[in-house]
């Protein structure tokens, strides 16, 4: 089990990764945003929080309420949801590698559908990173079933 990733040549996927991790160790930030310096102080939500979320009845715990509408920081493996092999606009925000979008896919309430602010696509990414961008309680549908998470992205950066 593992992601779906698009087909392309190892050659491809070789220079894909190289530029990654060049850009990573660079110190490359995926996304240059004006609100930059709001988004430091954006509040962690992490996936035990999220996981909280009772996806059947839709109740969520007050403490994740309370992020409903804020800019927040969430930590995740990207899954992306384009053809696009370089820039995506849309993709999944997932716990951990492993999170299999196949069969069966994580729950909605460990899956986040992320859609970058329109100015500001954001370069596939293959290992950790860290999203910033405003937060909803919201069911949604993908190609890979529901997300009872929606956050529009202003920032994608590696997980340090």
């Amino acid at each position: 089990m593992g992601l779906a990733w698009p087909a392309m040549s190892k050659k491809k996927l070789f220079f894909y990764v190289g530029v990654f991790l060049l850009s990573v160790a660079a110190g490359f930030t995926f996304f240059r945003s004006s609100n930059s310096g709001t988004l430091s102080s954006a509040p962690e939500l992490d996936w035990r929080a999220l996981g909280e979320m009772d996806y059947i009845s839709g109740a969520a715990s007050e403490d994740l309420k309370k992020l409903d509408g804020k800019t927040v920081k969430i930590p995740g493996f990207m899954v992306p949801l384009e053809d696009n092999q370089k820039l995506v606009s849309q993709f999944l925000l997932v716990p951990s590698p492993q999170a299999c979008i196949h069969v069966p896919p994580p729950p909605p309430n460990q899956m986040v559908l992320i859609d970058m602010d329109p100015a500001s696509k954001t370069e596939t990414a293959s290992g950790p990173i860290w999203v910033y961008g405003k937060f909803e309680i919201t069911s949604k549908r993908h190609m890979y079933g529901e997300s009872s998470f929606h956050m529009v992205g202003f920032k994608v950066e590696p997980y340090r």
